[in-house]
C-alpha cells in the first residue's frame, strides 16, 4: 500500500461525517494528494498535508457547524410559522371561550421561551458563519434549536387546550408540519455533533458577546445574574404596560408583571445552563468545592 493510500485509509477511519459530504471530501483529498505526489513525492506530500486525525476533526466540525446553521434558519422560519398557526387557532376559537389559568400560563411561558431560544440560536448561527467553530458550540446550537421547536409545539398545544374551536385545517397544520421537517434537520445536525470529541462539554455563550461580534463593536458585557435581572425587569415592565393598555387596573397590571418576572427567573433557572446562558464552575478548596454560577 502506498503512502497516500495508507494516509487516506487513516483519514477515512477518523472521519465521523457520513453521506455525500464524506465521499466528496475523501475524493477531493485523494485527487489533491495524487496530483501533489506526482510532483514532490508521496512521503513529503503526506507530511505536509497534516495529521489525519486533525484534518478529520476539522472537517467534521465544519460540517457539523454548517448543518447546525442551516437547521437554525429552518428552525426560526418554522417557529414563525407555528406562531401563525397558533394565532389562527386562537382566532377560530369559540366566542366567549374562557382559557383556564394553567393553560394560559403554559401558553405565555412556552411562547416566550420559543421566541427566546430561536433568537439565541439565530444570533449564534450568524456569528458562527464568520468565526471559528467548535463541536461544543455546534452542540449548544442544536440544543437551542430543539428547545425553540419543542416550546413552539407546546405553545400551540396549550392554545388548543385553552380555547378550543374550529378553523382551517391547512392553516392549523402548516406550522406543525413545518416544525417536523425542521426537527429532522436539527436532529441530523445533532447526531453528527454528538459523535465529535468535546461536544459533551457544556458551552457558555453570552448573547451580548455574540451581538457585539455581529455588530462589529464591543457591547458592554453582563454577568449571568445581571442579565437575568435586566431581562426580568424588562419583561415585567412590558407586561405591566400591556395590561394597562388593555384597560386593566394598576393592581392587576402589577400582579401580571410579577408573574412575568417570576416566569423569566424560572425559565432561566431550568433551561439557562442548557441554553448556554450560565455555567457552573467548581470552586476552589477554600470554598469547599461548591459550584458557583456566573
Amino acid at each position: 500500500m502506498s503512502e497516500v493510500e495508507r494516509y487516506l485509509t487513516e483519514l477515512e477511519s477518523a472521519l465521523r461525517v457520513r453521506g455525500p459530504a464524506r465521499r466528496r471530501f475523501l475524493r477531493e483529498c485523494r485527487d489533491h494528494l495524487a496530483d501533489a505526489a506526482a510532483e514532490r513525492g508521496e512521503a513529503e506530500v503526506v507530511r505536509a498535508f497534516g495529521p489525519s486525525a486533525e484534518i478529520a476533526a476539522a472537517f467534521d466540525a465544519e460540517v457539523a457547524a454548517f448543518r447546525g446553521v442551516r437547521a437554525t434558519y429552518a428552525t426560526v422560519a418554522c417557529v414563525i410559522a407555528m406562531g401563525g398557526s397558533t394565532l389562527a387557532l386562537i382566532d377560530s376559537s369559540e366566542a366567549g371561550a374562557a382559557a383556564p389559568t394553567a393553560w394560559a400560563v403554559v401558553f405565555f411561558v412556552a411562547a416566550q421561551l420559543a421566541a427566546t431560544a430561536a433568537a439565541l440560536g439565530l444570533l449564534q448561527a450568524l456569528v458562527m458563519r464568520r468565526t471559528t467553530r467548535s463541536p461544543r458550540d455546534a452542540a449548544l446550537l442544536a440544543r437551542r434549536n430543539c428547545c425553540a421547536l419543542l416550546a413552539a409545539g407546546l405553545t400551540m398545544l396549550a392554545a388548543g387546550a385553552a380555547v378550543p374551536g374550529h378553523g382551517s385545517a391547512a392553516l392549523l397544520l402548516a406550522g406543525p408540519v413545518l416544525v417536523c421537517f425542521a426537527l429532522v434537520a436539527v436532529l441530523r445536525a445533532r447526531s453528527l455533533t454528538r459523535r465529535l470529541e468535546g461536544s459533551r462539554q457544556r458551552a457558555f455563550r453570552p448573547p451580548l458577546e455574540d451581538l457585539g461580534t455581529l455588530l462589529g463593536f464591543p457591547v458592554p458585557p453582563l454577568g449571568a445574574g445581571s442579565l437575568l435581572v435586566a431581562t426580568a425587569c424588562i419583561a415585567g415592565a412590558a407586561a405591566f404596560a400591556r395590561d394597562l393598555a388593555e384597560h386593566a387596573t394598576v393592581g392587576g397590571a402589577v400582579v401580571t408583571a410579577c408573574i412575568e418576572a417570576m416566569a423569566v427567573v424560572g425559565c432561566f433557572a431550568v433551561v439557562g445552563r442548557p441554553l448556554g446562558l450560565w455555567r457552573t464552575r467548581t470552586g476552589s478548596a477554600s470554598r469547599g468545592g461548591q459550584a458557583t454560577c456566573r
